[in-house]
């Protein structure tokens, strides 16, 4: 019998640490590292001061990430968005993809920083990642 599998997505207003804007990148390579040893995948946007992002993986994995991600101080306002049971993981070899969010269209920027549910932002962000994946292959 395969373990449980659970996604997670939420939305924060991000907070700088400092002077300049937040520096997604680094954020990103501390997650791969972390979610890596965690076996947690996902994906990880910042669109207009807002964090999205989905999590996928063991559920006392995620639980303990997402009290981490909720007093972290880079992090205000952590909303979850939707958290569900599922079958396989969508982001599966991404310990933590980074999404670009530039050629977002405004109905979808809308739907990942205010109005979208999380499986509308699910379907976002795999669409956003496997574009990326495509860029590079």
């Amino acid at each position: 019998m395969t373990s449980p599998i659970e996604r997670i997505v939420y939305r924060s207003d991000a907070v700088a640490l400092t002077d300049g804007p937040v520096d997604v990148s680094r954020i990103v390579s501390t997650s791969v590292r972390n979610n890596a040893r965690r076996r947690l995948t996902g994906a990880l946007a910042l669109q207009g001061g807002v964090f999205v992002q989905v999590l996928e993986g063991d559920p006392d994995a995620l639980t303990a990430l997402m009290d981490t991600i909720e007093t972290d101080e880079r992090h205000r306002n952590v909303r979850v968005l939707a958290r569900w049971p599922v079958q396989a993981q969508l982001f599966l070899g991404w310990a933590m993809a980074m999404v670009d969010t530039r050629a977002l269209s405004p109905h979808h920027s809308k739907l990942l920083t205010q109005t979208g549910s999380g499986a509308q932002v699910t379907g976002v962000l795999i669409d956003l990642a496997s574009a990326r994946l495509g860029s590079v292959i």
